[in-house]
This record gives structure tokens, C-alpha cells and sequence, in this order.
């Protein structure tokens, strides 16, 4: 669902806010945003190469897929824009556009947060699919936050969530790439997202301690966005391990992924949390992703099937199956897999706050 910017957003100026704003003041703004940032989605943990950039980039392909499939059949479509807050800028390597002209490796987007001013967007790196590109130019970010928050008190953390809901009526679906470690733009990126997706990897106790880490940041950013929700978490990175059992041939799921499954929805049952640990489980296929990275395309690209039907197709309950005959297309359907239940919940949470509020 697109939500049309009204003009009292349009022209916002966080110029107006400084350190002596009121509380009322700061929530009326936070009041203002939040219906315009429903459909934003990061990606976070708080440690690092547990394949968030991977996670992000393979979902927004995704989701822009579908989005052109429902212009091509006459429905109403939007766009799709990642944003990418790690000064390593990989996800225009994902994608293919290192080397694009607009690349300013996020000179343009640390101008915007500072400024007001408007990001550079690379435009179509899929059909339906844009990129506000980043890099080395967002390494000055957290001297520019501590400047920029004498300035504006509470209301700096608040930028890129002005930056993202004055742009969201372009936009159905945002997909913001968080770094693991530098608290500013991860606190920036959980000020302005509705929903938190967690990749966890290798299944070791500092991989699981990252779902930690997300909720210690949910904590410090309450009060700037009191909508924000864990989505869930999705094993990433883990060998697909069965067992057949003897006796009645039944094929049973084993090993590390098995395990750490269990410990994370445990943590998040002691949390209070009703997030799923999700179906979907990304394979382990390091050799497909430096090679789909190094074509600067998505796995579901490089090995799409040619048969059965599309992510999309079978998450409106039609039936068959997408053939995969290599790795990348199985690993890209471990990634279609991930975008239908991702989808699905989203819409059946919004689902049951429509009816709550009628």
C-alpha cells in the first residue's frame, strides 16, 4: 500500500527542532512520520558477516519482481528502493552498479541526513527497483551525528526517517541494510523502519547473542519510533542436513540449523516476543555468492528456472514448483522462499490493524 505524502510532510525542516523541543513537540513529529513508513524493513544484527547485505538485496530484487509482474497484469504496481547505511557499499556490488555514473558512495545521502537535502537515487538497477547509493563518504557519519544532534536534540536521530517518508509515496516497499557495529546509522535506520528482519549465521553463541544486540537498540529508539517491530529471524548461511528415518522413510531436518533454530525461538519466547524464527533457511553456497557477486547479479538471476512458477505465483496459492539444476537456483529459491513469508505476515499483521481500528 502506497501512502501518499501530505504537504505538511513535504515540507518539513528538522531546522525547526533543536535541543529545547518539547516532548509533546517530538511526538507530533513522530506522529506525522509513522503512517508513511509502514512498509520499511531493516535488516540488523548487532554482529557482523551474518549476511545482511545478501538478506536485504535478495528480498528487494524479490519484491520488485512481483511488483513488475502486477504491472504487466494490468494491477496496480509501486517501486521498490534499497538503502544501504554501511559505509562498505556492497549492495551495489549485489546489484551491478559500482560503477554507475550517480555512485557519489554516499556523499549525496550524508548531505541529505545533515541537510534536508535530497539524496541521489540511482533509478531502475531493476525494473521497478532503486538504490540511494552508499560508501566511504558515510565514515564521517557519527562526527556528523554528535554535531548534528547539539543542533536538533532528539529530532536528529529522526533524519532518515524524514529523508524516507517524504519519498515513501513513490515507494511500496523499503529495504534498509544496517551495519553490525557503528551505532549511529543503525539507530538511525531502526528511527525510521516499521520492521526489523535478522539474518543469524554459523549458529554460534556471538551469532545468536546478535538478536541481543536488536533489541537493546529497539530499546534507545522507544521514544523516536514506538511502531517499530521485530519481523523475525532467518538462518542464514547453514548446510541443509537430513536424516531418513529407516523404518517409515520420513525425512527429517538435522544438524546445526536444527539447534540453532531452537535457541533462537527460545530467546525470543523468553523475550516476550511473538516473532518467528522463519520456514525459509538460506543455504550455505559461499562459492555461488562470490561468484553472483562478482557478476553483479541476484542467485535467483543467475540460476533462474525456466519452468515452474514464481515466488509470487505460490504465494497466491497456486500450485507447482520451481525446478532448480544448479546451486544458485536453489539458494534463490531458499531466498523466494524468505520473500513469501516475509510478505505474508506483513500483510496479516496490517491485516488485523485495519480491523482493529474499524
Amino acid at each position: 500500500m502506497v501512502v501518499q505524502a501530505p504537504e505538511q510532510l513535504l515540507n518539513l525542516d528538522l531546522k525547526q527542532f533543536s535541543g529545547r523541543t518539547s516532548p509533546s513537540e517530538l511526538n507530533a513529529l513522530v506522529d506525522l512520520l509513522r503512517p508513511s513508513l509502514r512498509r520499511v524493513i531493516a535488516v540488523f544484527n548487532g554482529k557482523g558477516g551474518q549476511g545482511k547485505t545478501s538478506v536485504t538485496t535478495h528480498v528487494a530484487g524479490l519484491l520488485a519482481e512481483a511488483e513488475q509482474d502486477k504491472a504487466e497484469r494490468g494491477l496496480d504496481a509501486g517501486r521498490v528502493l534499497v538503502l544501504e547505511m554501511d559505509s562498505q557499499g556492497n549492495t551495489l556490488l549485489d546489484l551491478g552498479v559500482k560503477g554507475h555514473p550517480l555512485n557519489d558512495n554516499g556523499e549525496s545521502l550524508a548531505m541529505a541526513l545533515q541537510y534536508g537535502t535530497d539524496p541521489k537515487i540511482i533509478r531502475d538497477v531493476r525494473p521497478f527497483l532503486d538504490v540511494i547509493p552508499s560508501g566511504v563518504e558515510l565514515e564521517q557519519l557519527p562526527v556528523q551525528m554528535v554535531a548534528l544532534v547539539n543542533k536538533r536534540g532528539r529530532a536528529a536521530w529522526l533524519s532518515l526517517a524524514v529523508m524516507l517518508a517524504k519519498l515513501a509515496h513513490i515507494y511500496r516497499w523499503i529495504v534498509i541494510d544496517c551495519p553490525p557495529v557503528t551505532r549511529e546509522p543503525q539507530e538511525l535506520a531502526l528511527g525510521a523502519a516499521r520492521w526489523v528482519l535478522t539474518p543469524v549465521s554459523t549458529g554460534d553463541q556471538a551469532s545468536v547473542d546478535g538478536l541481543g544486540g536488536v533489541a537493546h537498540r529497539f530499546q534507545s529508539t522507544e521514544d523516536l519510533n514506538p511502531d517499530l517491530e521485530l519481523l523475525g529471524a532467518v538462518l542464514f548461511g547453514f548446510t541443509h542436513r537430513y536424516r531418513t528415518d529407516r523404518i517409515t522413510g520420513e525425512k527429517r531436518p538435522v544438524g546445526l540449523w536444527v539447534e540453532t533454530r531452537r535457541r533462537l525461538e527460545q530467546l525470543l519466547q523468553e523475550a516476550g516476543s511473538d516473532a518467528p524464527v522463519f520456514d525459509a533457511v538460506i543455504r550455505s553456497a559461499e562459492t555461488v555468492a562470490v561468484r553472483c557477486r562478482d557478476r553483479g547479479q541476484l542467485t535467483f538471476e543467475v540460476g533462474e528456472a525456466t519452468d515452474g512458477i514464481k515466488w509470487w505465483q505460490k504465494a497466491r496459492g497456486e500450485s507447482g514448483t520451481v525446478l532448480p539444476t544448479d546451486r544458485a537456483e536453489a539458494v534463490g529459491g531458499d531466498y523466494e522462499s524468505l520473500t513469501v513469508e516475509v510478505v505474508k505476515r506483513i500483510t496479516e499483521i496490517e491485516r488485523e490493524e485495519e480491523e482493529a481500528a474499524v
